[in-house]
């Protein structure tokens, strides 16, 4: 599921990219941690919280000696990791004067948006984070997701990948991430292989947005089950986000600046290479990458303030 939220009418319209997960990766935000003082006392924050409640301190883990080059696909620390980073990188923005008029959301991203919105507390946000995680762990099966270059309409109607995988969601035109169970994987690898699909796995062991996610549908009731958002946000775990339809609602004749605060700049990327049409209006920024050059990147961000209402 992917969403957009409008927040204040103005033009030129500036917009938050908010990435959910496949994009995280060991060491992302470090060199706005260690140079920002603003950014580190958001983060550390956060986690004394999330280490008090849940017995794990995630800036521990996230900043150990892993490299960026390893695989961050422990769902306990990569789900509420990409919430706290998305959150802290844009309400430092925020603080610095760029208000966005709207928020993009894929996936996991929701959770930060809306907490970044305020229609959810980030506390409520990192408490969903990790009861999937748990509740993921005890009663999903092991699964996998996968980015294949390939358009939706395509990996729907070929029999080998409607039978290996469902569709979890839509990037870009020609790109669909599917997810399934663990065993069906290296079968699907191969029947992409061999109709000369490219694709790459994501760092995601559990299958999200499919129906193998229905086994912790009732716990997730049961423990929500006043939040008034609860409905929508396990809509978001269970159902296929849709990235270019969140971005056809933005008028692409109108000047516009989308900011990726997502760890890899994931959305930013997508919609460099195709995500919508004749976008060319648009200044698209990311700041976090796993190759470094955040903090110039930052930087120009900044420099948006001028240009942008920040009132």
């Amino acid at each position: 599921m992917t969403s957009i939220h409008a927040i204040k009418p103005s033009r030129p319209e500036l917009v938050f990219l908010f990435h959910g997960q496949g994009s995280q990766h060991y060491q992302m935000g470090r060199a706005l941690f260690d140079a920002d003082p603003a950014f580190r006392d958001l983060m550390t924050g956060l986690d004394a919280q999330f280490t008090e409640r849940e017995g794990v301190s995630l800036l521990a883990r996230l900043y150990g000696s892993l490299s960026a080059a390893t695989p961050l696909d422990d769902i306990h620390l990569s789900h509420p990791l990409v919430v706290m980073i998305e959150y802290c990188l844009a309400t430092v923005l925020r603080q610095r004067g760029l208000r966005p008029t709207r928020v993009i959301a894929s996936s996991a991203g929701e959770f930060a948006a809306l907490a970044f919105t305020g229609r959810i507390t980030i506390e409520t946000a990192l408490d969903m984070m990790a009861r999937q995680a748990q509740w993921a762990t005890h009663y999903v099966e092991p699964g996998f997701m996968l980015a294949a270059m390939a358009p939706r309409a395509w990996c729907a109607a070929d029999p080998d990948v409607r039978r290996l995988a469902w569709v979890a969601g839509v990037g870009m035109p020609s790109a669909t991430v599917l997810t399934g169970r663990r065993q069906n994987l290296a079968p699907l690898e191969a029947a992409l292989r061999a109709r000369g699909v490219a694709f790459g796995r994501l760092p995601v062991r559990v299958p999200f947005h499919s129906a193998l996610m229905d086994p912790m549908h009732a716990h997730w009731v049961r423990r929500y089950a006043n939040h008034p958002h609860a409905d929508a946000l396990w809509d978001v775990i269970r159902q296929p986000f849709d990235f270019p339809a969140s971005l056809a609602m933005l008028d692409r004749q109108a000047p516009c600046t989308l900011v990726d605060v997502g760890p890899s700049a994931t959305l930013a990327n997508w919609i460099r290479h195709g995500a919508v049409p004749h976008a060319d209006q648009w200044r698209i920024h990311g700041i976090l990458s796993p190759w470094g050059g955040d903090l110039p990147r930052l930087q120009q961000v900044l420099d948006l303030a001028d240009v942008h209402v920040t009132a």
